[in-house]
């Protein structure tokens, strides 16, 4: 049988020092903002790009850091790090397939951001920091090798997601969820994990915090970001009823943002900017139906107990698709961001729409969609 692909996965040993350059690198270039010449492109090859949405949460303890370290000291080989090589930015960098708690803990160390406490067989060294260490010590720890593979060539996305889940069956699987968002990283993932995190860790604006039904579960099980991307594409691109279900909104979305970036950086960053001031506006909008509404998300929108159902994806459809066909870049929207009387209006035809639809079929079932009775229920709606 022929074979149609071959991997080539290479192995290197790299030190602790060039794994913490390599980093640095990824960080800096995520902040440059335009287009990089040549020299730079150079300079930047090999990055290792760790974006804050990439793979799973980081969920290493405090403990968990201070063991790994400890191991490097005294030479315990620990498991290797898988790379994938990627496009970002016209630069031929490195993603993370397995391997990213470890390497942010040996950063996180170098950096001075945790100290090591409660070490058996190294005790002398308990309370130090990095940088309190003898110039021997840090010699050793930058010295220290560890074992990488690199992934290269990958003829398309879905074998590299493949690749991801294959390689994360070890010690704590990625869900699906997970796999999709370490394998579609883009600026646009890192603009929507930061969104949820930021809502998650300020709670503030506190309408939408409750609007989006945030927790930290939700969150570590990518289902609140995939939400916002099933939103985002709505919000470019209307309802789609070729896709039969709401993840295939946020799948396609978050793949076509990915190759786009790859392809052309420059009109991918518009995009995105683009994109944000739309989604941003739509949050506006949630927020002035959360004066009214604490879960417009769900079926209080239309006065129907929302149970544990808060944040539902069929209702934050229709209300992106609202958004998108009857309201962005209408007058309309503008008094209804302004005008008190104009929301009591807008939320009554919505109340009396939604209570006449599929949604109160006592067969539809609350975590479904159906895009097709989405489209005409949205054609239908009238905003005067």
């Amino acid at each position: 049988m022929e074979r149609k692909y071959v991997i080539n996965p290479k192995d290197e040993k790299i030190s602790v020092k060039a794994l913490i350059e390599n980093i640095d690198k990824g960080y800096k270039l995520q902040e440059i903002e335009g287009e990089l010449t040549d020299e730079e492109k150079l300079n930047y090859n090999g990055a290792v790009i760790i974006a804050p949405d990439y793979q799973r949460e980081y969920r290493f303890k405090l403990e968990d850091e201070v063991k790994l370290v400890e191991s490097i000291f005294l030479g315990i080989p620990i498991p290797p790090i898988f790379f994938a090589t990627d496009k970002y930015k016209d630069v031929r960098v490195k993603n993370v397939v397995d391997g990213q708690h470890r390497l942010r803990a040996l950063y996180r160390f170098y950096k001075d951001q945790f100290k090591l406490d409660n070490l058996g067989l190294l005790s002398e060294l308990n309370n130090c920091y990095f940088k309190d260490l003898n110039i021997d010590l840090k010699g050793d720890y930058l010295e220290q090798i560890i074992n990488t593979i690199t992934f290269s060539d990958f003829p398309g996305i879905e074998f590299e997601m493949e690749i991801f889940s294959r390689y994360n069956k070890g010690t704590k699987p990625l869900s699906p969820q997970e796999i999709r968002h370490a394998a579609y990283n883009s600026i646009f993932n890192t603009y929507v994990n930061d969104f949820a995190y930021r809502l998650f860790k300020t709670k503030e604006p506190r309408e939408l915090f409750d609007a989006y039904n945030i927790s930290k579960d939700r969150i570590q099980k990518k289902k609140l970001q995939e939400g916002i991307f099933v939103i985002l594409s709505i919000l470019e691109y209307g309802i789609n009823d070729k896709y039969e279900k709401s993840l295939d909104y946020a799948e396609e979305y978050m793949k076509e943002k990915k190759e786009n970036e790859k392809k052309d950086i420059d009109k991918s960053e518009q995009n995105f900017k683009n994109m944000k001031a739309i989604y941003e506006t739509f949050n506006q909008f949630i927020s002035r139906l959360c004066k009214k509404v604490k879960y417009p998300f769900s079926k209080e929108l239309y006065g129907i107990s929302s149970r544990n159902y808060k944040f539902q994806i069929s209702i934050a459809m229709i209300l992106a698709g609202i958004f998108k066909e009857k309201l962005y870049k209408n007058n309309y929207l503008e008094k209804l961001l302004n005008d008190d009387a104009e929301l009591e209006t807008f939320l009554k035809r919505v109340q009396v729409s939604l209570l006449n639809s599929f949604l109160e079929n006592s067969e539809y079932n609350a975590s479904s969609t159906n895009s097709r009775k989405i489209k005409e229920l949205i054609e239908s709606f009238n905003i005067i």
